[in-house]
């Protein structure tokens, strides 16, 4: 199967789960054998539609206004179905609760129960919890799961502020503002931010706490939405789960890094296990580690900016024991610790897919001489190509303005006068995305 065959399949799916596809199921049986048959002109095939008489049977919706915790903490108590929640502004802070995951997200083994609290248990399905335009409700979870989608189909929140999450003691909890689990949730215009925990347990874990994490069975829509100083990873998708991430802020802002807490721990985005995902359009920024994608991960990672990044751009590694799939294409990492991007896989399970690192900007990488040792995560120049597999293509990359610790490291940069021309293209491409055009690299190089 051809790559975009392979992800509108990917995406396919996921709006099924979002309720965005409506597909011919819901014309039934009837219409499908109709729509089956040839029809001597269009008009007789428009008069075979007609005769069906379909009626569209589109759910009532019940909306209700929260203005107290209690009201949205008794709400919540049950299963919902097609019912929006309208928070009005205020602040709305959780109690947590005790529970077991009954399974381990980010474990070898995932069968495996892990105790950890969660403020809201949202289930159902047509869920929406919705606030102001200047997203003025917010909710401090004080959880390790803050609000946490288990079981809710074709669910959404949509402008809220969500923070307060407190890091659970069991560092094997996948601690996050927003945990999705078995269903399908729509993140749209929210702020995620200062999820940090106490950080006497935070350090010890190592581990803290995430923006969003996708779990088993998760299908996501994360769309324009801030991902602020949580000390975590910003977004990360574990086995079996699915994302469309587009138009995202994801922003570590203190740069923490090992056992230091704050914001910016971890991965911008993460894709591991066999957790599948399309990633355009953002900006991450600040934050440890960039976008990665690992073991048996699918990620189609394009039109990003990446910058100001601790250590690496871009990671696609195979954990010596997977085959990822990665096509990253028309990226900008800048202004990187270690090397901009590692490609360190041995096997590929998707070079029938076109797999590819293809007209990529990359400058001012590798700058930190901290992590010249290649031991440390990669070598230290602009792309570590560790372990290309076989079909994967790297061309039509640019490069400016990199540091490489070793002679005998390739340097690939242009001249400035060169690249100011080559980049014009890509220049072009930031000035009409909302997100990216506000990143140091389109001010610093493109004039904005």
């Amino acid at each position: 199967m051809s790559k975009p065959s392979v992800f509108l399949a990917l995406l396919a799916a996921c709006m099924a789960g979002l309720g965005g596809v409506g597909g011919l199921a819901g014309l039934g049986g009837l219409a499908a054998e109709a729509l089956s048959q040839e029809a001597d002109s269009p008009d007789a095939l428009r008069q075979d539609l007609d005769s069906l008489d379909i009626e569209a049977d589109e759910p009532s919706i019940t909306v209700i206004e929260v203005s107290r915790v209690a009201a949205l903490d008794s709400l919540l108590s049950r299963s919902l179905y097609d019912t929006e929640i309208r928070l009005l502004p205020g602040e709305y802070h959780l109690a947590p609760r005790m529970d077991i995951d009954s399974t381990c997200g980010n474990c070898d083994d995932p069968d495996n129960s892990v105790p950890m609290t969660y403020g809201l248990w949202i289930r159902g399905e047509r869920v929406s919890i919705v606030g102001p335009k200047d997203r003025s409700a917010v909710i401090f979870t004080h959880s390790g799961y803050g609000l946490y989608f288990n079981g809710c189909a074709d669910c959404e929140i949509k402008r809220l502020s969500v923070t307060g999450g407190e890091r659970d003691v069991d560092g094997r909890a996948t601690d996050a503002a927003i945990v999705v689990k078995a269903g399908s949730l729509r993140v749209a215009e929210c702020r995620i931010f200062d999820n940090i925990g106490d950080s006497t347990l935070v350090a010890t874990n190592v581990v803290g706490i995430m923006g969003i994490c996708g779990r088993e069975g998760a299908q996501l829509s994360i769309e324009g939405s801030e991902i602020m100083r949580n000390s975590w990873d910003g977004i990360a998708l574990y086995r079996d789960a699915s994302a469309f991430i587009e138009r995202n802020l994801i922003d570590g802002v203190d740069k923490s890094r090992g056992g230091e807490v704050g914001g910016g721990r971890g991965v911008g985005i993460g894709v591991t296990w066999n957790a599948t995902a399309d990633i355009r359009d953002n900006l991450i920024k600040r934050y440890w580690k960039g976008i990665g994608i690992f073991v048996d991960g699918w990620g189609y990672v394009r039109e990003n900016v990446i910058e100001d990044i601790v250590t690496w751009g871009i990671a696609y590694w195979d954990a010596d024991k997977g085959k990822p799939v990665g096509i990253f294409e028309g990226n900008v990492i800048y202004n990187t610790g270690a090397c901009g991007a590692s490609i360190a896989c041995a096997n590929t399970g998707g070079s029938e897919l076109d797999c590819r690192f293809v007209g990529n900007v990359l400058v001012k990488c590798a700058q930190d001489p901290r992590y010249d040792d290649p031991d440390y995560y990669c070598h230290q120049t602009a792309l570590a190509l560790e372990a290309v597999p076989e079909g994967f293509t790297v061309a039509d990359n640019l490069f400016y303005d990199n540091r490489r610790a070793t002679e005998d490291l390739p340097d690939r940069d242009l001249k400035k006068k060169d690249f100011v021309k080559k980049l014009r293209p890509m220049c072009a491409r930031l000035s009409k995305s909302a997100t990216r055009r506000q990143s140091d690299f389109a001010r610093e190089f493109c004039g904005r």
